[in-house]
């Protein structure tokens, strides 16, 4: 693209040049080009405006008929610079898709962006969630502090690389060597908590083992959040440390999950913990509201910059070390920004807010 300069910095050059200066050291002060400075000489000698000549530079094959398919394509799904460019061939207007993809970013100033994933809600879930936003719009984040939010999460044993990242610079597509992917992969199921300043043990799910009630209760529950609870260290890190100040005034969380709403696990719940939100308190389908689906891509992420796991137990072993490396200024960041989702769910009247 060519770049433009404006009519004071051409007369400015010109001036310059006029008191003595070099064309090539001009060039230089001013940032511009020997050869944009013969061009801007040689019209002032022969009496010409320094202005750019209307109508310059290559004409567009673009038709105006092409021009209005282009805009009218913005924001509409699957309309790659391919797809356009055979569309409007096919229509009498030929042009390739090179053409059309400067047309889209010079002149319409647009991106080619990839439209993000979200849970689908329906319309009673998307009721709760505004019903619950609603009711915590006004927590303040000493409040959101109090909340220790639980969850679980899958990780892949061959996860593949996130393709927009995976880049490799080379001369042909033949150099680049090839991903390896496999079919069905094994995956490690996991389950933590965490507060503002602390995270519980990673709990390792046995490989064909369902979560179920007694399971939830007995192996998860009475294990790995009971004995988070219990510590006294005030500071350390974060898989360490102590998890609220006050336990006392602890708030747990839970999706609801089946294991997670069942009668037994209430009562488990209201006659062990400080404090929680009950059965349909937390809306479904709502993992965008919780911090912790953060903490698990941040995870996935360090797991990435690792040599990929041969197996569940490396696999296991760089998941603990992914998580011990979560800092105690990400948490509370984290936390942090709980006031914004809400505002953001509200704003939305329920909708999926893509954090």
């Amino acid at each position: 693209m060519v770049k433009e300069y404006s009519l004071a910095k051409r007369h400015r050059a010109v001036g310059m040049v006029r008191g003595g200066m070099t064309q090539a050291s001009v060039a230089q002060t001013l940032g511009v080009s020997v050869s944009t400075m013969k061009i801007w000489m040689a019209r002032d000698r022969q009496g010409q405006s320094l202005q750019n000549r209307i109508g310059r530079g290559r004409k567009t094959v673009l038709t105006r008929v092409a021009k209005i398919v282009l805009a009218k394509a913005a924001l509409k799904r699957r309309q790659s610079t391919r797809k356009l460019a055979k569309k409007l061939t096919a229509k009498g207007h030929p042009v390739s898709k090179t053409t059309v993809h400067s047309y889209l970013t010079k002149c319409l100033h647009l991106k080619p962006l990839k439209p993000r994933r979200q849970p689908k809600l329906t319309e009673a879930q998307k009721l709760k969630r505004l019903a619950f936003a609603r009711e915590r719009i006004s927590w303040t984040i000493e409040e959101w502090r109090r909340v220790l939010f639980s969850d679980e999460s899958p990780f892949e044993l061959c996860h593949p690389p996130n393709r927009q990242n995976d880049r490799v610079w080379a001369h042909t597509s033949k150099e680049v060597p090839a991903t390896e992917t496999v079919k069905h992969p094994r995956k490690v199921m996991v389950w933590a908590m965490m507060s503002y300043r602390g995270l519980s043990e990673l709990h390792i799910i046995p490989r064909g083992q369902t979560v179920t009630v007694e399971y939830y209760v007995e192996e998860v529950l009475k294990q790995t959040p009971s004995s988070a609870m219990e510590r006294t260290t005030q500071n350390g890190p974060p898989t360490s440390v102590k998890l609220l100040p006050r336990m006392s005034e602890a708030i747990f969380q839970q999706d609801g999950a089946p294991a997670h709403n069942a009668a037994r696990t209430q009562e488990w719940c209201r006659g062990n913990l400080p404090g929680f939100w009950k059965k349909g308190v937390w809306p479904g389908n709502s993992p965008d509201l919780s911090p912790i689906e953060n903490l698990w891509a941040i995870v996935q992420d360090e797991l990435d910059k690792m040599g990929p796991a041969t197996n569940e137990t490396a696999l296991v072993r760089n998941l603990q070390k992914a998580w011990s490396s979560i800092s105690a200024e990400t948490l509370n960041n984290l936390m942090c920004g709980m006031p914004e989702r809400m505002r953001e769910c509200v704003r939305l009247g329920g909708g999926c807010i893509g954090k």
